[in-house]
């Protein structure tokens, strides 16, 4: 015991050191130093009710991780079950502008003197939303417009969007959305939408009657009802059409830095000109030995295609048996209506509109024509948005313009493709191949390939546009 006394201060140092070494080894410390990268967090999550029908409380209570939703006075006098503090109303005209403003004590007073509660915004994450009074909206000097440009300018925020209940039909009101800087306009079952934001369109995706906007038609989905669910993930921002219990039906995806850099004097006089529309017509083929591809002399059969320019204007010539080849005869291919494929998926069977017959090879030839009437010197851009499972490769009169999800160099009917999830409409920039275009009739041909033999999925659809500075169609 004399000994323990002696040397108590000694001992304690020790047992301490033990713990500190002890805590140590319980503890996971990294040995190695790295950096990831983390997903952005959520910034807004939004929840939207077109024309919904059915039991609308039970909806809000499966959408737990919305904390807001929008929807028309019409639609919440419906389900007043529903109402709370969490709905945004839309003013439609089914109630006086005094009734609107009673109805909703959670709504922000008058913002804007004369309109009452129907014309208010607010901020939720990094957006800025608007609910705007469509009726008043009929006369293009209307003070919500000024109002707009204000509140945008006073405010700034990454992603802003407007509620109507109706389109104004006037493009003096379109012309000041996408001056001030609104990204999204939601009027009852369709989503405008800035064209040059977008990175992937949704299937029903077609050009408006208002410049730079286009828009998506959500009656046009083979699954109703659903809600519209807004997502930003820094800034970018994922519109989808949600089922019950989080079903996907169809999404769209815009991303807030291609605004920023718009050049708003250059792109209000440009026009876009549709050269092949989503759901087209296309000559089709499974692959097998009746499709032909040459390999022209001195093409490296490694390189990053088999058909490269041998200057820079002078493109390598195809024979007329090359499938790829404007001048190729395909009036033996069968024809359907796009999207063409097939698949296991339930949910997305229903966009097929040309089945094709699985299992026979891992890839499908297409090929459409089509006319351009402008002067190719003429145009400003050129544009893709394709829908496939699992790779693809595009040729524009026999060169090729765009490949995913596939290796590089030549390929056969029998080249596998990387597995991949089916991509939705993506958006990519061909402006580098408007020299590929020629005045007149032009040939786009598309090979798909699966990312095994027997796999279950092969889909394919796309839309091609061109952008012009107010030259004659």
């Amino acid at each position: 015991m004399a000994f323990l006394y002696k040397f108590k201060l000694s001992l304690s140092l020790l047992v301490l050191i033990g713990i500190l070494l002890g805590s140590f080894s319980w503890t996971k410390v990294p040995m190695e130093g790295f950096k990831s990268n983390a997903a952005s967090p959520t910034s807004f999550r939004f929840g939207y009710f077109s024309q919904q029908e059915g039991d609308f409380g039970e909806w809000i209570k499966q959408f737990r991780d919305i904390s807001f939703f929008a929807a028309s006075n019409q639609l919440l006098q419906k389900h007043p079950e529903a109402q709370s503090f969490q709905l945004y109303p839309i003013y439609d005209g089914s109630a006086t502008e005094q009734s609107f403003s009673q109805a909703y004590p959670h709504v922000p007073k008058e913002t804007l003197s004369g309109y009452g509660k129907s014309v208010y915004s607010i901020t939720q994450g990094t957006a800025r939303l608007f609910f705007l009074n469509a009726d008043r909206l009929q006369d293009a000097g209307d003070g919500q417009l000024e109002w707009i440009r204000k509140t945008i300018n006073g405010n700034k925020q990454t992603f802003a969007f407007a509620w109507l209940s109706e389109d104004p039909k006037l493009p003096e009101v379109w012309k000041t959305f996408r001056e001030a800087g609104i990204s999204a306009v939601f009027i009852r079952n369709s989503v405008y939408v800035l064209d040059l934001a977008v990175t992937q369109a949704p299937s029903q995706y077609q050009s408006s009657e208002y410049e730079n906007w286009k828009v998506w038609d959500l009656t046009k989905l083979k699954d109703t009802p659903v809600v519209t669910v807004l997502e930003a993930h820094g800034n970018a921002l994922t519109v989808k059409a949600e089922k019950e219990q989080g079903q996907v039906l169809d999404q769209l995806e815009l991303n807030a830095d291609n605004l920023a850099s718009w050049d708003l004097s250059t792109l209000q006089e440009k026009q876009d000109i549709s050269l092949v529309g989503i759901q087209s017509l296309w000559h089709y083929h499974a692959g097998d030995d009746s499709i032909k591809s040459a390999l022209p002399e001195g093409v490296d059969l490694v390189g990053e295609g088999p058909i490269i320019e041998t200057s820079h204007t002078d493109p390598v010539p195809l024979p007329a048996y090359d499938w790829r080849s404007p001048e190729y005869d395909d009036s033996g291919w069968k024809t359907g209506r796009a999207p063409l494929g097939y698949t296991n998926n339930k949910e997305r069977q229903s966009y097929i509109q040309t089945g094709l017959v699985a299992g026979l090879t891992p890839t499908y030839y297409f090929r459409k024509s089509f006319d351009l009437k402008n002067d190719p010197k003429t145009l400003s851009g050129l544009f893709l948005h394709i829908a496939y499972e699992d790779g693809y490769v595009v040729y524009l009169n026999g060169q090729e313009v765009s490949r995913d999800a596939i290796l590089t160099g030549v390929l056969t009917d029998s080249s596998l493709a990387i597995a991949n999830e089916f991509t939705f409409y993506r958006r990519i920039d061909l402006k580098a191949h408007l020299n590929k275009l020629v005045k007149g009739t032009n040939v786009i041909a598309v090979e798909v390939h699966r990312g095994h033999p027997g796999a279950p999925n092969l889909l394919f659809d796309l839309d091609l546009s061109v952008e012009t500075k107010g030259e004659e169609r």
